[in-house]
Order: C-alpha cells, then sequence, then structure tokens
C-alpha cells in the first residue's frame, strides 16, 4: 500500500493520490464520517441513500475517469481521510473534503487541501459547496479564508440540494 511498512502505532501522516486501489478506503471512510458528520443535518434516509449512490465503487471509479483526483490520508497504515478535486477553466473545485472524526486535529484537513489544490495548479481560485446547514464546514472553510459567494443546486443520490458556495482566490506565482 505505502512505502515504509509503518507500525499500527505510527501517527506518521502521509498523503498519497488515490487510485482504484485505495477506493475501498474512501469508501470505508465515507460510511464511518458521514453518518456521524451529518447526523443533524441529513436523515438516515437521506445519508443512506447517499452513501449506497455517491460512494459506491462504480460511481468512484467514474468521478476519477472524469478527471476529479482523489487524494488519501493515512496516520500510520490507518485512511484517515480523502479529498477529491477537478478543474473547471480556471477554478479548481474541491469535490470532497472529510476526515474521520478520530483522527480530527491534526491539521489532516489543510493537509489534504493543499496537496489536492496543489496538483491543479495553476489555477485563479478554490471553490467549494458547502451544505448551508454544515456550521462546522462553513466554519473550516471561513477560518482558511473562504468567503460565501453564493448558491448552488446539487444532487447527492436521489436529493436535491441547495449548497452554498465558498471560494478563496489564489494568488499566481
Amino acid at each position: 500500500m505505502k512505502p515504509g511498512k509503518p507500525t499500527k502505532n505510527d501517527t506518521t501522516l502521509s498523503i498519497v493520490q488515490a487510485n482504484k486501489d485505495h477506493l475501498s478506503h474512501i469508501i470505508m471512510l465515507a460510511h464511518r464520517i458521514w453518518p456521524i458528520s451529518y447526523k443533524d443535518i441529513l436523515t438516515q434516509e437521506q445519508i443512506d441513500n447517499i452513501l449506497l449512490h455517491v460512494y459506491s465503487h462504480e460511481n468512484l471509479e467514474e468521478e476519477m475517469k472524469a478527471d476529479q483526483i482523489f487524494w488519501i490520508a493515512y496516520l500510520g497504515d490507518r485512511p484517515a481521510g480523502y479529498a477529491s478535486v477537478a478543474k473547471e477553466g480556471n477554478a479548481v473545485w474541491l469535490k470532497k473534503l472529510y476526515v474521520d472524526v478520530a483522527a480530527r486535529g491534526n491539521r489532516i484537513g489543510v493537509q489534504l487541501l493543499y496537496s489536492a489544490v496543489s496538483a491543479m495548479l495553476p489555477a485563479t481560485e478554490i471553490k467549494v459547496l458547502v451544505n448551508r446547514n454544515n456550521l462546522p464546514a462553513q466554519g473550516f472553510y471561513s477560518h482558511l479564508g473562504f468567503t460565501k459567494t453564493g448558491d448552488q443546486s446539487v444532487r447527492l443520490g436521489d436529493y436535491d440540494f441547495i449548497d452554498f458556495v465558498y471560494a478563496i482566490p489564489l494568488i499566481p506565482n
């Protein structure tokens, strides 16, 4: 999986570009993270539906084929978080950014964001869709300098939502 064969107690953070072999780790993380992170935002039926459709092996492979690049973070040999990005024009869209609840507080989200966006440069801005009721995510992006710039319709699984768009301009090198 990773060079160096870390031990189970290793807390070394490594972030790698994900491929099809990593999809089972991403799916496992999603099934761990979503029920906790969205329990007060979505119904259990919505969470289950999104996990079934969005986080199926087939759908994630299709997203990879459609030029979405995935990253996965490991603490030692344990999957700890994942991100995905896609480029649209001069913008990098952060499609997914999730960190296992047990691994939060280690700046893994910031490191995943940096790794994912760096691979997509040059770009003029980073954009991300955030559920309008997900106050922790809104706080995270605001803390990093993102500002709310509007809203956008989103379909996840069998459900339609209106999410906030957060963006941050990038300074050209």
